[in-house]
């Protein structure tokens, strides 16, 4: 019979702790909240020179929230790129450092690249191995409100420590801005600006991004329950 009560009790605890557990990894969420203002669809035209048009080209990127079972990121996926095809920005152990696992047009195997945000605010990436005429660098960095994003990538010439320009992509943001701010529905899952309406038991809520979309159609009732709790716990520090 003790036996019995044992093996109760323990699924007892184990069914509570499976319940509280977070759907999501709010360290990670929190470690790439500077990330939020990126979220969002992107349209782009790239030069290979700056001022000049020659050899130009447009292209399109989507930003959005990842979530596996453990981990949080936030990738971008970009089409009619000549340069970048993908990427995947996640935290490390080191706060304000990011590994930035990225995929070249025409690569087979993805790269990883480390990086944090310099003096100057812009967030930038270098890896160590590119081949000579890959890209080495990366820089991103916003302006005009967080609605135009600047991407520039740089190669490295063999045996040279030096970076040269292989081209600079100018974004400006598609459709209403997705940065968080205190204007308009907030995401229920992240709290960043809100832009895609999601409904449950005939409500309707707001999300920032395709991945968050997702995670909430996967357990709507848990999602709102944490969001809650969230507003309620702020609310308590007021």
């Amino acid at each position: 019979m003790r036996s019995i009560l044992s093996i109760l009790i323990v699924l007892t605890s184990l069914v509570a702790s499976a319940a509280d557990k977070s759907p999501i990894n709010e360290a990670d969420v929190a470690a790439l909240g500077e990330w939020q203002t990126y979220v969002g669809g992107w349209r782009g035209a790239g030069q290979p020179q700056r001022g000049s048009t020659k050899g130009a080209w447009s292209e399109t990127s989507d930003w959005a929230w990842k979530y596996t079972a453990d981990h949080a990121s936030i990738e971008f996926i970009s089409e009619g790129a000549k340069h970048v095809a993908s990427g995947e920005i996640a935290p490390t152990k080191e706060t304000g450092v990011y590994v930035l696992t990225l995929l070249a047009v025409g690569d087979k195997q993805p790269g990883k690249f480390t990086g944090r945000k310099n003096d100057s605010g812009h967030f930038v990436f270098e890896r160590a191995d590119a081949p000579a005429e890959s890209v080495a660098r990366i820089t991103f960095r916003q302006v005009a409100e967080n609605n135009r994003l600047l991407v520039l990538y740089e190669r490295r010439p063999a045996g040279e420590n030096r970076y040269v320009r292989l081209a600079e992509i100018g974004y400006t943001r598609q459709g209403i801005q997705f940065a968080s701010g205190s204007d308009g529905p907030e995401c229920v899952v992240t709290g960043g600006r809100g832009t895609i309406a999601v409904k449950h038991e005939g409500q309707t809520y707001f999300v920032c991004c395709t991945g968050c979309k997702d995670l909430f159609e996967a357990d709507p009732a848990g999602i709102l329950a944490e969001y809650k709790a969230k507003k309620a716990k702020a609310a308590e520090k007021k």
